[in-house]
C-alpha cells in the first residue's frame, strides 16, 4: 500500500537526494563523535500513507523509539520525525558508541539510553541541515522523547496524533557501518500535509534547475 506511485520519478529521485545529504552529513558527525569511520546510507525510502507506516517497519519486535518534535523558524510545529531501531540493532549501536566489544550490551542501561538519545539528536539535526540547505525549509528538532516497545506500536503511538488519515509519511531505510558492522534502523519523517507538499515541490524544482 505505497504511495510511489502518486509521485513523479523525479520526486522520487529528489526524496532520494534529501536522504543521501542528510545521510552523509550524519556519518561525517558520528565519524567525529566516536573517532572511527561511519558510512550510513539510505537503502530505500517509501512514501506511505500515515496509517500504513507501522507496515513498513521490519520486523516487527522490540525497537527503540526516538521521537521529534520539527518546528519552524517561528516555532510552529512542521512535522514530527521518528527514529526506530530494532532492538538488536540499538545495542549492538550502544556498543559502537560506548567502545565496547560488539555483542557486550545485554540491556539497554542509562548509558546506552544517553548514547543513543545523542545519535539521535546528530542523525536528526544532519536531516535538519539538509532540509535548510537544500530547500530553505527549517526544520528544529525538539529534545528527543526515548520509546522502548514492539516497533509497530511505537510507531502507532504517534500516528494516531499526527495529522489526518489522509497524511503521509516518508519512510528512510537506514544502514550504519563501520569497517566491520551494520546497524539497521528507520527514520520516519512525519511532515504537516502541506510542510510534504511544499518539500516536494522544492525538490522537483531543485532537481529541474540542476538538469
Amino acid at each position: 500500500m505505497s504511495l510511489n506511485d502518486t509521485l513523479s520519478n523525479t520526486q522520487m529521485d529528489a526524496l532520494r537526494e534529501f536522504g543521501n545529504i542528510g545521510s552523509a552529513h550524519a556519518a561525517t558527525s558520528l565519524s567525529m563523535m566516536i573517532c572511527q569511520e561511519i558510512e550510513m546510507l539510505v537503502p530505500d525510502l517509501e512514501v506511505v500513507p500515515l496509517s500504513a507506516v507501522s507496515s513498513f517497519i521490519e520486523p516487527d519486535g522490540p525497537a527503540v523509539g526516538l521521537y521529534f518534535l520539527l518546528l519552524d523558524g517561528n516555532g510552529v510545529s512542521n512535522g514530527h520525525l521518528y527514529l526506530i531501531f530494532p532492538e538488536e540493532s540499538a545495542m549492538k549501536m550502544s556498543d559502537m558508541l560506548l567502545s565496547k566489544e560488539i555483542g557486550s550490551t545485554k540491556a539497554i542501561t542509562v548509558a546506552e539510553r544517553s548514547a543513543l538519545m545523542e545519535v539521535g539528536n546528530i542523525l536528526v539535526s544532519s536531516f535538519g541541515d539538509a532540509s535548510a540547505g537544500l530547500l530553505g525549509v527549517t526544520m528544529l528538532p525538539s529534545p528527543p522523547t526515548y520509546r522502548f516497545g514492539m516497533a509497530r506500536k511505537l510507531i502507532e503511538g504517534v500516528a494516531g496524533k499526527v495529522g489526518k488519515p489522509t497524511s503521509r509519511a516518508i519512510v528512510f531505510k537506514t544502514s550504519l557501518t563501520d569497517a566491520t558492522n551494520q546497524v539497521k534502523g528507520y527514520l520516519v519523517l512525519l511532515p504537516e500535509p502541506e510542510t510534504l507538499d511544499s518539500i516536494l515541490s522544492l525538490l522537483e524544482e531543485k532537481t529541474h534547475g540542476d538538469q
